[in-house]
């Protein structure tokens, strides 16, 4: 597909600097579009630059979203803009679900009204929850985990609901905890910061860090690349089932001390943890067999990621 034009939103994010980097270097043209234009000279330039074209857009606002498709004129959308904090949702529910819901009302309208054929790529959320089915006993109602969850939840209904009503290209992915280089606001960007700003003050001669601290041992995570993520969204926009939801993960869950083991082994000076005795339930396991029979598989090695993350957070401590 090199060579058609892709528009991706939130692209000064994690996820967005990567797909940026990785979608120019296979030859997409890409508009990459973010809330605000950043300052000149700051670190987002290093990848929006390599962009064909960067333009500015609050897709809370309807004329805006479509001024921006109308000036892109995507062949492919990949939507990873929007809310993705679940302890904010709990503060300022009404804005991640104006930022997660009408965002993408927004963008599916503007490309709706653009009328001429595009793929759309939704990033959705593994903490979407499962819908109460009619007849349920007691039929009691959606129970979601927190208002991120119901926001990431509805966009998805939506984004399915656009693809049945309107005849319209539009695929879901769902991705586990992303991980690897750059500016994460994650767990594993959290730790590498952690552990790399540990081995600076131990360089120093200065006081170590506060120990870090995990809600639990045993809680569990399904932790992917985000490099590999990106190359599940390429597949999908190739090849992905139109209305489908395609779990994009790796299918092996593990401990928050299996993650804490994993840095203090990679980390250059002893790390400190604590434990706490959170009982909250974990994410299900996904499962990847449907991006896996579109040829796809993870390349990075869980190793090979937090090194990574932690070589990135060395550099900008």
């Amino acid at each position: 597909m090199s060579g058609q034009r892709l528009l991706v939103t939130g692209a000064g994010g994690f996820c967005g600097e990567h797909a940026c980097r990785s979608f120019a270097s296979l030859g997409w043209r890409v508009t990459a579009a973010v809330r605000r234009l950043p300052e000149a000279g700051s670190p987002e330039w290093a990848w929006l630059g390599e962009a064909d074209d960067v333009l500015a857009c609050d897709l809370a606002s309807r004329s805006e979203t479509e001024a921006l498709v109308r000036r892109a004129a995507p062949d492919c959308v990949l939507h990873l803009a929007g809310a993705n904090a679940v302890g904010a949702s709990w503060s300022d529910p009404a804005s991640v679900l104006q930022s997660n819901v009408m965002g993408t009302v927004h963008l599916l309208e503007g490309v709706r009204r653009l009328g001429t054929p595009c793929r759309v790529l939704v990033a959705g959320s593994m903490l979407r929850f499962p819908l109460a089915v009619a007849g349920d006993a007691g039929d009691a109602g959606p129970k979601p985990q927190h208002p991120y969850s119901l926001s990431k939840t509805m966009q998805v209904l939506v984004a399915q609901s656009w693809a049945s009503l309107f005849g319209m290209e539009i695929i879901v992915a769902e991705p586990s905890n992303l991980i690897g280089p750059g500016r994460s606001g994650g767990l594993c960007g959290l730790l590498a910061r952690y552990a790399a700003g540990a081995e600076r003050a131990a360089a120093a001669g200065e006081e170590a860090p506060a120990p870090f601290r995990f809600s639990s041992r045993g809680e569990r995570r399904d932790l992917l690349d985000v490099r590999d993520a990106i190359a599940a969204y390429g597949a999908l926009l190739r090849a992905g089932e139109s209305g489908r939801v395609y779990a994009v993960a790796s299918g092996v869950m593990r401990t928050l001390e299996e993650i804490a083991e994993a840095f203090g082994d990679l980390a250059l000076h002893p790390l400190r943890w604590e434990f706490g005795d959170s009982d909250a339930a974990s994410p299900a396991p996904s499962d990847p067999g449907a991006i896996a029979a579109l040829g796809w598989a993870p390349r990075y090695s869980l190793r090979q990621s937090l090194q990574d993350a932690l070589a990135s957070a060395r550099q900008n401590v």
